[in-house]
């Protein structure tokens, strides 16, 4: 409404893949807008992206689909987190947990991902800052309330990541959530 008087076309267009994908145009752009709009600027989203899904005509439709993405990745990273410390909180080799369960059922994008800096330790060398999922799960959790549906998991996940960045972690990887749990385990 607000960009009325200076145009009516235009197109939501959140990404998700990260700066290291981003550059090889490599990403996920999920599209709100009307169609002709959208035709407008799709050479520019294939260009950018290795897939950019029309996910509804309305602006701010691909913003609810990137609270939900958002949604799946934080808890992904958190559960990630969580398996890699209990496998080491039960004597298991955590590099080999990784690996062979990245070859079954638990596998996911974030536990490939993020489970291998979880593995190797390397919590400075920072891909994604763990800042990124307090502001993205605090977004989750106000578009769950306004849309009166309850998100437990998230809400979890929010408290993980809220109590890194009190902890001063919120600079580095989003991995370190590994270490925080598995060093809190070690603790008691």
């Amino acid at each position: 409404a607000a960009l009325a008087q200076h145009t009516t076309h235009v197109v939501d267009a959140p990404v998700s893949g990260g700066a290291a994908r981003a550059a090889k145009g490599d990403l996920l752009i999920m599209v709100g807008g009307p169609a002709e709009d959208v035709a407008t600027v799709q050479p520019l989203l294939d260009a950018m992206a290795s897939s950019c899904p029309v996910v509804g005509h309305e602006v701010g439709d691909g913003q609810k689909f990137k609270i939900v993405n958002q949604l799946l990745c934080g808890v992904h990273i958190a559960a990630a987190g969580e398996a890699l410390a209990l496998a080491d909180s039960m004597g298991l080799d955590i590099q080999q947990c990784h690996e062979v369960l990245n070859g079954g059922a638990a596998h996911s994008f974030m536990f490939k991902d993020r489970g291998s800096r979880m593995v190797t330790g390397n919590f400075e060398s920072v891909t994604s800052a763990l800042d990124i999922f307090v502001k993205d799960m605090g977004l989750v959790n106000a578009a769950a309330r306004q849309a009166d549906q309850p998100v437990p998991l998230a809400s979890a996940a929010e408290q993980l990541y809220v109590r890194g960045r009190r902890e001063g972690l919120g600079r580095l990887d989003d991995s370190v959530v590994y270490q925080m749990l598995r060093d809190r385990g070690k603790d008691s």
